[in-house]
Parts: C-alpha cells; structure tokens; sequence
C-alpha cells in the first residue's frame, strides 16, 4: 500500500506498471507466433473415382478367398467346397514365393466361417492371410 504524500490515509489507485509488463511479453509471443501458425501447405485432392474403379480385378498372381453370406467358399471366383479348401490352397501356393492369400469376407457371413477358411488355409501352408475392405 502506497500513502499518499499530504494525504491521511492510504492510495487507492491501482499500480498498472506489472500488469503493462505481463501485456507486452503476451503481444511480442504471439507477434512471434501467430506466422508460424499460419503457415500452410496447399494440398490438391484427386477427384473421387467412380465406384468400379475403386476395386481392381485380382489379377492371376493373387490368391482372393472369398466366403459367402451361406458359407460357401471360392478362391478368384471358383467355387470350392470347404473339405477340398485345403488340398486346393497347397497346390496354388506350392509353386508361389510369397505364400499369401487374401481375404474378402461377405458382410453378412458367418464369423465362424470366416475363421475356419482362415485356419484351414493357415493349415495349408499360408504364410500371410489379408482381409480386404470396402
């Protein structure tokens, strides 16, 4: 508390030089800041491709199990029934480097299907199992 010279009691006047202080370190932070903030990099987004064009055609060298809402298997569009899945996949893969074989699962397929297709072809001598999605 300040006394005022002639006065008899204390100043109420409010020393503003701190609050000054604290008000020119914040306006030189964010002049410093407020450029780096803003720098940005333009970025040009293709054009979305129309729905066909999204999803390529497995080409001869990939394997694509697919599984079916009833349980039915095929490998590239070949139906298998699921005792010969295994003898199947071993003779695919038995000449192939890279022993992988993706899978596209039908939305509404059954998950213990799905998991035994993966087993069975896990069992066959898969390497690698791929689960495509939309």
């Amino acid at each position: 508390m300040a006394f005022a010279a002639g006065g008899k009691g204390p100043r109420s006047d409010i020393n503003v030089t701190p609050l000054i202080d604290v008000v020119l370190v914040l306006l030189i932070v964010f002049m410093v800041m407020v450029p780096k903030l803003l720098n940005q990099t333009s970025v040009d987004v293709p054009p979305k491709a129309p729905a066909s064009m999204n999803e390529p055609p497995p080409s001869s060298d990939q394997l694509v199990a697919t599984v079916a809402e009833d349980g039915r298997v095929a490998i590239n569009g070949e139906a298998i029934p699921i005792d010969n899945l295994a003898d199947k996949v071993r003779t695919l893969i038995q000449n192939r480097s890279k022993k992988i074989i993706f899978f596209n699962p039908d939305d509404a397929a059954p998950y213990g299907d799905v998991v035994k297709a993966m087993d069975i072809c896990r069992g066959a001598g898969v390497k690698t199992l791929g689960i495509m999605t939309k």
